[in-house]
């Protein structure tokens, strides 16, 4: 099922369907979800039961991750993520 977009709002959010975060996005997938945050600025995913690692291969799909030198308050015995993310 290809990725289809729907607005929730006629300025502001979609809803996505036929997107599976389990799973590697394709570059073509990636672009219409890129597409639909330039024109939604907000996306919904409903019943996407992901873990952490999983997030963050979704998230480096649009970039790098960005650093967050100096924001971070969490103790390392804390953070969700155990293991560093490059």
């Amino acid at each position: 099922m290809p990725i289809s977009i729907r607005d929730l709002h006629p300025e502001f959010v979609g809803e996505v369907k036929g997107c599976d975060l389990r799973h590697p996005l394709s570059r073509e997938e990636i672009r219409r979800l890129e597409e639909g945050i330039h024109r939604c600025a907000v996306l919904v995913f409903h019943d996407q039961n992901i873990d952490d690692m999983q997030q963050v291969a979704f998230t480096t799909g649009f970039g790098p991750l960005e650093n967050q030198r100096g924001v971070d308050v969490t103790p390392v015995e804390d953070l969700r993520l155990k293991t560093p993310v490059s």
